[in-house]
């Protein structure tokens, strides 16, 4: 008797049963036809699915005609005007007893037909074309002969609008299109209708809102210049760069409605710059805990623009188990040019780690340029008054250097970042005017990367190698030497315990470094977020990087996600533990370990 039950009820028999073996959701209707798997899937996609089977033969039919109307809709967007589909409901014998009877099943038979073309494009005008008419109209992506597909039909209707506001004319506007579907050739006609508006340029900037801003401030900032064209692109960029300073809680610029004409025919309207000032001063504070890098409490306050150039004066001091110390730091975001930034800082500090112990003070200036949107380059000069005990004498040093920075960073967060690159270069020449004096430079290069692997996974890893060249080591005080193991370098291992080691069993340092890391971590949905990490290091006293005494560390950690940064806590083991080594360490901070 099967020959006279359908094949398509057989099916249905089968799907009916893996589904409620897997437990999953009702596909609103099932698909049928010679479609392209992609097609199909889109289909499938967009008419969704049903927590349970129809109960009835009237909820399977209004299920099949909703389903009906969403696959119609996918096969226009496609270009298949002509598609045909077959919506039907396939019911159960009435045979079948009805306590086993099968519920009424949708099914959507589609037959595709040939995919649309383009055959005609064209862009009309409610009020007088521009002069850029022509280039706007070369500047879409949709010519005859292309496939009939919503999305490029509606993408070249924004390009249309953004071009115009691009160049010269940000009243321009998109009215409803018009689309002619011949059935006949298998081609579809648009007809964009744009409203273009009057061709503008930029006025004067006049500021509103409640921050204060010197006059010429807000113009050395802007892209555009008194007189030029209108573009959109430089009115965002605008406020994107004053938010970018972080001196302020918001900025938005906008064009005046009043319009002043001119011999070209153009017109000049002022642009509305509105600061949202924010909290001028701030303070606020950090917890960290490390059973050998020092524990403690860091205590910051910054005042933000209070000479109206979007500076920001910040003070901060540490007390902490192995240092006691003040810093200021005043940051001119753009440093009479918009590419610039200027930073001036001093610090005072009285250190007693593992590897030395004595007080310095020293202040620095640091001019960075900006070259590209990711790439920096710095110069600058410091200055640093210290003295450490070595070798049970005290040593006193006075140091003039010069600072060279270049950075190249395209991470997408500071504190937590997922995807991009990190890369530093660091050439300081320094001369020691105190006991032990000479010259000696010191030259570091060092990058991390970060790569999705997932939606919860991401991998870590960072390198870096450094030496010091010129000078005998002492010449080069305790402070400015190479020293490996910590929270930011080897975890498992001391802060500062990665360093050769003199007769005495004193740590002295090195002239050279070479680092590794790599970094498992997992993010699920909610906050929490977990770690796993290797790292490595060799320190040695010889001007080039070599690898004669790794050591290396590996261990776990947990991670709590906020708004602003990750809190981090981390354990870990030494490799090949030395006899002067703990079992493990712990660490807790704020942010990323890299």
């Amino acid at each position: 008797m099967l020959r006279h039950i359908p094949f398509s009820f057989l099916l249905y028999v089968l799907f009916c049963l893996n589904a409620q073996l897997a437990n999953a959701a009702e596909p609103l209707a099932s698909i049928e036809g010679e479609l392209p798997e992609a097609l199909k899937t889109l289909v499938e996609d967009v008419i969704g699915e049903a927590e349970i089977a129809p109960r009835s033969l009237s909820q399977a039919r209004r299920r099949v005609t909703k389903a009906s109307e969403s696959a119609m809709s996918v096969m226009r967007s496609q270009g298949y005007y002509g598609a045909e589909i077959d919506a039907r409901v396939i019911e159960a014998p009435a045979s079948r007893d009805a306590a086993t009877r099968l519920p009424p099943h949708p099914v959507l038979t589609i037959t595709l037909g040939p995919q649309f073309t383009i055959g005609s494009v064209d862009i009309v005008y409610s009020d007088n074309p521009p002069d850029i008419a022509q280039k706007t109209f070369d500047t879409i992506k949709l010519r005859s002969g292309d496939d009939a597909l919503a999305v490029k039909v509606v993408a070249a209707e924004l390009q249309t609008v953004n071009y115009l506001n691009a160049n010269g004319f940000p009243d321009a506007k998109s009215s409803k299109r018009k689309v002619v579907v011949d059935h006949n050739l298998k081609t579809m006609a648009v007809t964009y209708n744009i409203h273009a508006g009057q061709k503008t340029r930029f006025g004067e900037i006049e500021q509103i809102g409640t921050a204060y801003l010197t006059k010429s401030w807000p113009m050395m900032v802007a892209t555009f210049k008194t007189g030029d064209e209108f573009d959109a692109r430089k009115l965002n960029a605008l406020s994107s760069r004053i938010i970018g300073t972080g001196a302020f809680e918001g900025a938005a610029a906008t064009l005046s409605d009043d319009a002043t004409p001119n011999n070209d025919g153009t017109v000049t309207r002022n642009v509305l710059l509105n600061v949202e000032q924010g909290a001028i001063n701030t303070v606020s504070g950090e917890l960290g805990f490390s059973t050998t890098e020092g524990s403690g409490i860091e205590l910051k306050y910054q005042r933000r623009n209070f000479i109206g150039n979007a500076q920001t004066l910040t003070l901060s001091s540490s007390l902490k188990t192995n240092q006691i110390g003040f810093g200021a730091n005043y940051n001119i975001p753009f440093a009479w040019r918009v590419d610039r930034e200027l930073d001036l800082g001093v610090e005072m500090a009285r250190e007693d780690t593992d590897a030395f112990s004595g007080d310095r003070i020293g202040g620095s200036a640091l001019m960075t340029q900006k070259l590209t949107e990711n790439f920096k380059l710095g110069l600058g000069l410091g200055l640093e008054a210290s003295q450490f005990e070595e070798n049970g004498l005290k040593t006193t040093a006075y140091l003039f250097e010069g600072l060279g920075r270049s950075t190249y960073d395209s991470r997408n967060s500071l504190f937590n970042p997922e995807t991009g690159y990190f890369l530093e270069a660091n050439i300081i020449p320094t001369y020691n005017f105190g006991e032990e004096d000479g010259l000696f430079t010191t030259a570091t290069l060092g990058g991390s990367t970060y790569r999705r692997l997932s939606e919860t996974l991401v991998a870590a890893g960072r390198a870096k190698v450094g030496t010091i060249f010129g000078g005998d080591l002492s010449t080069i005080p305790l402070n400015r030497r190479f020293y490996g193991g910590g929270g930011g370098s080897v975890r498992g291992f001391g802060y500062q315990s990665i360093s050769p080691i003199n007769a005495a069993g004193e740590l002295t340092g090195g002239r050279s470094i070479s680092e590794i890391g790599a970094e498992l971590r997992y993010k699920g949905e909610g906050p929490l977020g977990f770690a796993a990490f290797v790292d490595a290091a060799s320190v040695t006293e010889k001007e080039r990087p070599d690898l004669d005494d790794i050591r290396a560390g590996a261990g776990f950690g947990l991670r709590y996600h906020t708004s602003f940064a990750p809190l981090r806590a981390d354990i870990a083991i030494p490799l090949n533990k030395r006899e002067r080594d703990n079992a493990f360490q712990i660490y807790i901070s704020i942010g990323q370990a890299f």
